[in-house]
C-alpha cells in the first residue's frame, strides 16, 4: 500500500482533497514510478477507513491533474510525469540551447484530459448508432437537446425556461454574431449602436467590426465594474453586452442592486441586453447570482454554452430569448440555417440527460477550486503584482499597479522566450477608448496538467519579480 501520510478528520481540508495531496505528493517525491497501478477505491478505502466517494474524487481530482490515467476495463495508473523547466537549458551532446515546449496558458481553454469517460462515449455511440437524419426540420435546433438544454438551465441557474425559447448555436460567438444579425437599427439609422464592456471580450470587438456596427464602450473600473453612471449617460442604443456574473477579464461582477439598476435604465431607452453567461458554473466558493435573463426575460437574451465545462472544440451553445426578441432570433437562424450536426446535438443531448455533464462539472469543479488555491498561495508573496478574477472561471488576471503599456509588452515577450504563452490586458480595451487600467497579464489555469501549470506559474513569478524589481527565489507552488 503507499504510504499517503494520516488523514486529518478535524481539519478544514477535505478527507477527498488531503488523500489527493498524499497521493500527489507521492507520486512527486518518485514513492510510486509511471505506469505502477493504484489501489482500487474499494481496497484503499477500506485500508483508510473512509467512504469509497471521498477515493474516487481524490482520483478523479489526480486524473484531471495528469497525475493518474484511467485506462477503460482496466486499472488506474500513474502517469509518466516527467517534469520540464520553463526556461531554456543547455544540451548536454552539443552545448546548443533546447527550449521547452510552450504552455499556452491564454484563457478560454478548459481541461479535458478525461472527458471521453464511459458516459461520453456512451452517448456518441448511440448518437452514431442508426441513420442520420435526412435533413434538418427544426433550424433551432433539436426539439430533444433544446429540451436538456432547458432542464439543465433550470437546475444550473435556476431559470424556468421553455424549450422553444432555446436557440442551438456553434457557441458563443455565432449566438453573438445571430443574435446582433437578427437586430435592426432604430430611430432611422442605417447603423446598429451597440454598447460594450472595456475592457471586454475581444472576440466581441472583431464581430462588431466585422458587421459594420457602431460600438460604445463603457468603462468598467477595477473593484467598482461596470460604471452605471456611464451606462445611464447612454442614449440611442439598440443593445449592450454585458457579462454580469464575471466579468471578463476582470472579474467583478453585477450585484443585485446594480442588476436592477441596469434593467431599469435598459427598460427606460428600449435597449436589448445581451447577457453573455460565460462561466457560472465555476463560482468559486461565492453563490452565483441568478442571471438578468430571470429578472426581464422579455428584454434580455441569455447565452451560454459548452465551451467551458467541456471544449470550445464541441462548437455548441445556445441562446434564449423570448416574446418579440426571441422570433427575431428566429427567423435569423432560418435565414442563415443551423450549424450544428444534428448527429453531435443527439450525443449531447443523451450526455444531458443521463447526468454526464454534472458529474463532468462536479469533478472539474474541485480540480479547478485546488488550483485557484495554489495560485492564490503562489501569487501572495509577490508584492507589487495584483491578482484579479478568482472568484470564478478559469482565468485570472495579474497586474503591476503604477506599469503601463511598455512595461506590460516587455513581460509578455519575456514570458513568450520562455515558451509562457499568456494575453496582455491591453487586448482587451477598445481600440482608441481611454482606459485608466494598469500593466497586466490574463492567464488561464484549467488547460495544462497542474505540474506543467505548476512550474510554468513559476516561470511567470520569475518574470514578474524581475519587473517589479524584487530579487530573490520565486515563490513555491510545490505539493
Amino acid at each position: 500500500m503507499i504510504s499517503l501520510g494520516i488523514l486529518d478528520r478535524r481539519s478544514t481540508v477535505s478527507l477527498h482533497e488531503q488523500l489527493a495531496h498524499g497521493l500527489r505528493a507521492a507520486v512527486l517525491a518518485g514513492r510510486v514510478r509511471g505506469g505502477e497501478a493504484v489501489p482500487s477505491t474499494r481496497a484503499l478505502a477500506a485500508d483508510l477507513g473512509v467512504a469509497r466517494g471521498t477515493v474516487v474524487a481524490a482520483y478523479e481530482i489526480l486524473a484531471g491533474e495528469g497525475y493518474l490515467v484511467s485506462r477503460p476495463g482496466g486499472a488506474t495508473v500513474v502517469a509518466e510525469v516527467t517534469a520540464h523547466s520553463p526556461s531554456p537549458r543547455a544540451r548536454a551532446d552539443t552545448g546548443a540551447v533546447e527550449k521547452p515546449p510552450p504552455v499556452d496558458l491564454r484563457p478560454g481553454r478548459p481541461g479535458t484530459t478525461g472527458l471521453a469517460d464511459a458516459g461520453w462515449r456512451s452517448a456518441w455511440r448511440r448518437a452514431t448508432a442508426g441513420d442520420p437524419d435526412a435533413d434538418v426540420s427544426d433550424t433551432a435546433g433539436a426539439q430533444v437537446l433544446r429540451e436538456e438544454i432547458a432542464r439543465y438551465l433550470g437546475r444550473a441557474r435556476g431559470l424556468d425556461v421553455a424549450a422553444s425559447d432555446v436557440v442551438v448555436t456553434a457557441g458563443t460567438s455565432d449566438a453573438m454574431l445571430l443574435t446582433l444579425l437578427a437586430m435592426s437599427p432604430r430611430g432611422g439609422r442605417t447603423t446598429l449602436r451597440v454598447g460594450i464592456e472595456n475592457p471586454g471580450y475581444p472576440r466581441v470587438h472583431r464581430i462588431l467590426r466585422r458587421l459594420g456596427i457602431e460600438a460604445v464602450p463603457v468603462p468598467v473600473r477595477l473593484g467598482a465594474g461596470l460604471d452605471l453612471d456611464a451606462v445611464e449617460c447612454q442614449r440611442d442604443l439598440d443593445a449592450f453586452i454585458v457579462t454580469p456574473h464575471h466579468h471578463y477579464p476582470l472579474g467583478s461582477r453585477l450585484d443585485a442592486e446594480a442588476r436592477a439598476r441596469l434593467l431599469a435604465w435598459a427598460d427606460r431607452e428600449d435597449v436589448v441586453v445581451i447577457e453573455d453567461d460565460y462561466d457560472s458554473e465555476f463560482p468559486h466558493g461565492r453563490a452565483p447570482l441568478p442571471p438578468l435573463h430571470m429578472i426581464d426575460p422579455a428584454r434580455v437574451v441569455l447565452i451560454g454554452s459548452l465551451s467551458k465545462t467541456l471544449t470550445p472544440a464541441v462548437r455548441c451553445g445556445w441562446l434564449v430569448a423570448t416574446g418579440e426578441v426571441g422570433e427575431r432570433m428566429r427567423a435569423a437562424r432560418d435565414d442563415l440555417d443551423l450549424p450544428v450536426s444534428l448527429v453531435q446535438q443527439h450525443a449531447l443531448a443523451l450526455y444531458l440527460a443521463e447526468g454526464s455533464l454534472a458529474r463532468h462539472t462536479a469533478r472539474r469543479r474541485r480540480e479547478y477550486r485546488h488550483r485557484r488555491r495554489l495560485l492564490l498561495e503562489a501569487f501572495s508573496g509577490v508584492p507589487g503584482v495584483d491578482l484579479a478574477a478568482t472568484d470564478g472561471g478559469l482565468h485570472a488576471v495579474a497586474l503591476l499597479p503604477g506599469r503601463g503599456e511598455d512595461a506590460e509588452r516587455a513581460i509578455v515577450a519575456d514570458l513568450a522566450e520562455r515558451g509562457i504563452r499568456v494575453a496582455p490586458l491591453a487586448s482587451y480595451i477598445w481600440e482608441g477608448a481611454a482606459s485608466s487600467l494598469p500593466a497586466g497579464i490574463v492567464f488561464g489555469y484549467a488547460a495544462p496538467s497542474t505540474v506543467v501549470l505548476v512550474e510554468a506559474i513559476e516561470g511567470m513569478l520569475a518574470v514578474l519579480r524581475a519587473h517589479v524589481g524584487i530579487g530573490g527565489p520565486t515563490g513555491s507552488m510545490s505539493e
